[in-house]
């Protein structure tokens, strides 16, 4: 019989993964939501068990992307109680399907100049300071890199070797990196605007909009809605921006 509450049980298997090598910032969320809802619903709860399991992933119904990532980090916090001689309800697999994957959808080669045509003439504006030069460069290391979303805005300045020719990729998806090397343009125009961006932020956190570049790009509604893995999705994920430091 274990004396630790569901929120002590579940800080210390995050304290576990974290000494692994993971950031588990996301199964950490889930969790501690899954620990709020528990409080909130069925008090006397301890570990988890099938009717609190359940009717957390209720919550998620309308939201198929959210309701795979809360049953797999459950599953596997009940996976490590398991291992450590605590019985916790294990969903059984097979339980939930796979989210319907987004279609991808490819942007014409005329797309692509308008879009960057566009960032490009993104102008100063003094409540979103920097815009005009986070804008261009952010989409170039997105674009020209294949990088996602997160990995360009929580790229460190300290990870970028533009004397060398290359980006190093840290804890993108767990414990893993890649290098990335990047061609003489891209460093070129990278150079240019680290020595720009570093007058006005040094700590490069710079929030900005993106609604006006899709739109003056000349992209109907329907492409901007299927452009690559949901342009709602990511591009406002891409816009958060905390550019090299």
């Amino acid at each position: 019989m274990h004396s630790e509450s569901l929120p002590e049980l579940i800080n210390r298997f995050v304290s576990y993964k974290r000494a692994n090598g993971y950031q588990y910032q996301t199964g950490a969320y889930y969790l501690k939501k899954y620990a709020g809802f528990v409080m909130e619903t069925a008090p006397e709860t301890t570990v988890p068990d099938k009717a609190t399991v359940e009717r957390f992933l209720e919550t998620f119904q309308d939201t198929p992307g959210s309701l795979y990532n809360a049953a797999a980090f459950l599953r596997e916090f009940s996976r490590y109680l398991s291992a450590r001689g605590i019985r916790a309800y294990l969903i059984p697999s097979g339980r939930l399907h796979l989210p319907t994957p987004v279609q991808p959808y490819f942007f014409t080669e005329q797309e692509i100049l308008a879009f960057f045509r566009e960032c490009d003439r993104t102008v100063e504006a003094p409540r979103l300071k920097g815009r005009n030069l986070v804008l261009p460069a952010i989409f170039r290391l997105i674009y020209c890199c294949g990088l996602r979303c997160k990995e360009a805005r929580m790229l460190a300045r300290e990870n970028a070797h533009l004397d060398e020719g290359f980006l190093d990729i840290l804890q993108s998806k767990g414990p893993k990196g890649r290098r990335i090397h990047i061609s003489g343009e891209l460093v070129e125009y990278m150079v240019t605007y680290d020595r720009r961006i570093s007058r006005l932020f040094p700590e490069r956190a710079v929030p900005a909009g993106w609604k006006k570049t899709f739109c003056a790009s000349g992209m109907p509604p329907s492409r901007r809605k299927r452009d690559p893995a949901s342009a709602s999705a990511h591009m406002i994920s891409a816009i958060t921006l905390y550019m090299p430091t």
